[in-house]
């Protein structure tokens, strides 16, 4: 803008001087030209008022000329014409040599009314001559005949002093336009327009009041989209999915907090990760392919192996329609990330549980079907079929107790599990179990330590948990060995820990011994009548009752359970 008003003050001083300039020569021009035009026509009628009293007194007309070129320093060209038009005497030429002057305007205009005028080019003198005309007393014309050239001299003699003039005209324009376009421009570059500023021109204030409407609708819009990127952010925030946006060049333009776990193990690689190409974040071959096809266009969904966990990622282009052309332009991409590794995990156990309840009890019951079939055929000796129904009966309670056991584990999967709470003495209910398993124990001493207090549990599963823990400890115990239970609590929650002075579980083991049907020893545990569920439901009502369990062992070191319970 401050160009455009220096230039345009200076284009008008431009004009201006010009236009002076010009004025000025043209009326320099036309003063000398009509003083010489006012010279030349004194002279002629001068001369003309002497040539007719010669014409009076029979004076002849070289006599007048010559007394009057004595007296005329600068004299010009004089010639006398007839009335025919023929040249009878020129003061410059031979009028001998001379065309006929019939045509000449300025002689027409004295033969019709008796003087006459005109400027043109000189073939005689090759100037520009100014011509008068006057018509004698005895008819003929005379003419005086002046060079126009000493109108260009003085012309050109103030030329030096014009372009002076000039030249200081511009010097002192362009700074007045400068200093006046810095005043002007000055008031406007100070406005302060994010606040009720007066304007300094009138008609600003039209534009200021525009400003004020077009701020106010500027700030209200970016509330709304800063209301609408807070919720996003929370939004994406809180996602468990990771979301990552990328543009056409797979530069990421954003990322949740879950993509940069996912893809970035440090904070500061995580500070870092937008700006950045995904395809430098991760460098897997599928996950660089599935990229490219989605910046292409392409809708596409891989599995990705990344950290040890197992991730199915969804690429889907991000596209605007051309109202034009009737395309769509690719923008960039929406990359959806999923943690499957649970369900993957989920999945090989269901297979996993249910290849083992399979197995399980698949054992029994062809034990049960063969003895059967035995009995039924008569193969089975008379004395026998005691036996055999004896077999019958523990396969049978065992089927039943794996059943149980899967039905206990899944009331837990379903969350519906009993949560009958009641206050009950812990210490004493440890007694029971103990005093009920000591029956059957093969020499496997078990003794209770701790205080007596109460408790306010499901009693019935606090009672399954402590007879798995304590008949653990004796089937993978040692002839003579031992089983210490250790009771603590405040009243609000327990802390139960059963030691035995068994096997053990070598270290390799420790991370698996809760997972359904896992046995670290599958001869003893089929000897010792296990199922491989016990301190699966263990861990299930211990997590149930807002506790856990832990378990330290090794191999030959016997074996410490640890459980935490929280009253209701």
């Amino acid at each position: 803008m401050k160009k455009r008003i220096f230039l345009s003050f200076l284009g008008a001083l431009l004009l201006c001087v010009l236009l002076l300039t010009t004025s000025f020569t043209l009326i320099m021009f036309n003063i000398n030209r009509d003083q010489e035009k006012a010279a030349a026509r004194d002279r002629a009628v001068i001369l003309a008022d002497f040539l007719n009293l010669g014409i009076a007194g029979a004076v002849s007309d070289n006599i007048v000329l010559g007394n009057y070129a004595r007296h005329d320093a600068n004299s010009a060209r004089i010639t006398i014409i007839d009335f025919d038009g023929k040249v009878l005497l020129d003061s410059k030429g031979d009028a001998a040599l001379m065309d006929n002057h019939s045509d000449r305007e300025e002689f027409i205009a004295a033969i019709q009314s008796g003087s006459g005028d005109a400027i043109r080019h000189s073939e005689t003198l090759a100037l520009y001559t100014y011509y008068c005309a006057i018509l004698l007393d005895d008819g003929r014309v005379l003419r005086v005949a002046m060079d126009m050239s000493n109108i260009d001299g003085v012309i050109y003699a103030i030329i030096p002093a014009i372009i002076g003039v000039t030249l200081l005209i511009l010097v002192v324009g362009i700074a007045s336009a400068h200093r006046l376009t810095v005043n002007i421009i000055r008031p406007i570059e100070h406005i302060d327009l994010s606040s009720e500023a007066i304007v300094p021109y009138d008609e600003l204030v039209p534009y200021q009041r525009k400003i004020d409407r077009q701020k106010q609708e500027i700030s209200e819009k970016i509330f709304a989209l800063q209301e609408r990127a807070d919720t996003i952010e929370i939004i994406t925030g809180a996602m468990r999915e990771g979301l990552v946006l990328i543009d056409k060049d797979g530069i990421v333009l954003m990322a949740n907090e879950s993509a940069k776990n996912i893809f970035m193990s440090d904070t500061f690689g995580r500070d870092l990760m937008a700006q950045r190409n995904i395809t430098h974040i991760c460098r897997d071959i599928e996950f660089r392919r599935a990229v490219k096809q989605c910046l292409s266009g392409e809708n596409t969904e891989i599995e990705l192996m990344l950290g040890g966990r197992i991730y199915s990622v969804f690429f889907n282009p991000a596209m605007t329609s051309g109202f034009l052309r009737g395309e769509n332009h690719i923008d960039g991409g929406i990359i959806l990330i999923f943690d499957m590794t649970e369900r993957y995990v989920s999945e090989k156990h269901r297979r996993e549980f249910t290849a083992n309840v399979s197995h399980e009890l698949k054992t029994p019951l062809t034990a049960i079907i063969a003895l059967g079939e035995m009995i039924e055929n008569d193969i089975a000796k008379r004395e026998d079929v005691k036996e055999f129904a004896s077999k019958i009966s523990e396969h049978a309670n065992r089927l039943m107790s794996i059943i149980n056991d899967i039905i206990k584990l899944s009331e837990f999967d379903e969350k519906k599990a009993d949560t009958i709470t009641e206050d009950f003495d812990l210490f004493a209910l440890a007694e029971n179990v103990a005093d009920t398993l000591s029956e059957n124990s093969k020499g496997v001493g078990i003794k209770i330590t701790g205080e007596r207090f109460n408790i306010t549990a499901n009693r019935r599963m606090i009672d399954e948990l402590l007879y798995n823990l304590i008949d653990n400890g004796i089937k993978y115990n040692n002839d003579g060995g031992s089983v210490n239970l250790s009771l603590s609590g405040d009243g609000k929650s327990a802390k139960i820990t059963v030691s035995d002075t068994g096997i053990g579980i070598p270290k390799e083991h420790l991370h698996r011994v809760f997972e359904r049907f896992y046995r670290v020893d599958n001869s003893r545990s089929k000897k010792t009548g296990g199922t491989g569920l016990g301190l699966s439901i263990v861990k299930h009502i211990a997590e149930h009752h807002g506790g856990g369990v832990s378990v330290q062992s090794g191999d030959g070191e016997g074996t410490t359970v640890e459980v935490t319970i929280k009253g209701a």
